[in-house]
C-alpha cells in the first residue's frame, strides 16, 4: 500500500498528464510521448494497481475527447 503522500503525488503527476494532452489536436508523435509518459508514471509508481487504474482513467478521457474532436 502506497503511503498517502505517494498517492498525492500519483494524482498530481496524472493530472499533469492529463493537462498535457488534453488541450492539443494529437498526432502519432504525441500519442507516442503520451503512451510512453504513462508507462514511465506506471513504473516510476511501482506498478501499483491504483497507478494503473487512474493512468487508464486518463487515457480512456484521452481517448474519447480525440473521437469527440
Amino acid at each position: 500500500m502506497m503511503a498517502v503522500r505517494t498517492v498525492f503525488n500519483l494524482f498530481c503527476d496524472c493530472w499533469q498528464l492529463y493537462r498535457k494532452y488534453i488541450t492539443k489536436a494529437l498526432n502519432e508523435d504525441d500519442l507516442d510521448r503520451f503512451i510512453q509518459e504513462s508507462g514511465n508514471l506506471f513504473r516510476k509508481y511501482g506498478k501499483d494497481p491504483l497507478a494503473k487504474d487512474l493512468l487508464l482513467a486518463v487515457t480512456n478521457e484521452i481517448e474519447r475527447m480525440e473521437k469527440e474532436k
